[in-house]
């Protein structure tokens, strides 16, 4: 089985807009060859679907539209 987890232009945007403010801000480096720096992480619950961003540097970003549960 396997889950396929897309997100909308919006959300796109405002990924792309969290990434690029906290590069200005976070003291890690790439993390190996092919990266690792950021995991996307995709919770299905019985109300909708969890979003988030974590940096390694420990830094996380809930991009969760819970006004759309």
């Amino acid at each position: 089985m396997a889950l396929t987890f897309i997100i909308d232009d919006e959300a796109e945007k405002k990924y792309l807009k969290w990434l690029e403010e906290h590069k200005k801000v976070c003291t890690q480096i790439d993390v190996g060859a092919i990266g690792g720096k950021y995991t996307f992480s995709f919770t299905q619950t019985s109300l909708g679907c969890i979003h988030v961003l974590n940096c390694v540097c420990g830094e996380e970003a809930n991009f969760t539209e819970y006004d759309q549960w």
